[in-house]
């Protein structure tokens, strides 16, 4: 983070794509919170009676949601 004169080298776009993947995640974890905590409380009989499972399930299977992206190598700062 220090160039060889002391002063930081803050990669900026590094940082955007870093907060960006954080994002991503966070919203991959509130959806499988969300789905967690709805299969506690449904009162379906079973998951494929559920309305908002077979939803879901449609979608997993058209490839909408579900999919990790692949995760991308991390780049090597420059040196200067």
């Amino acid at each position: 983070m220090l160039g060889p004169d002391g002063e930081p080298q803050i990669d900026c776009q590094l940082l955007a794509d870093k907060a960006e993947g954080f994002d991503s995640s966070i919203r991959q974890l509130k959806s499988m919170r969300d789905g967690l905590r709805h299969a506690a409380v449904c009162s379906a009989p079973s998951h494929m009676e559920c309305p908002k499972f077979r939803r879901l399930l449609g979608l997993a299977a058209a490839g909408v949601i579900g999919a990790y992206e692949e995760k991308k190598p991390l780049r090597k700062r420059k040196s200067k």
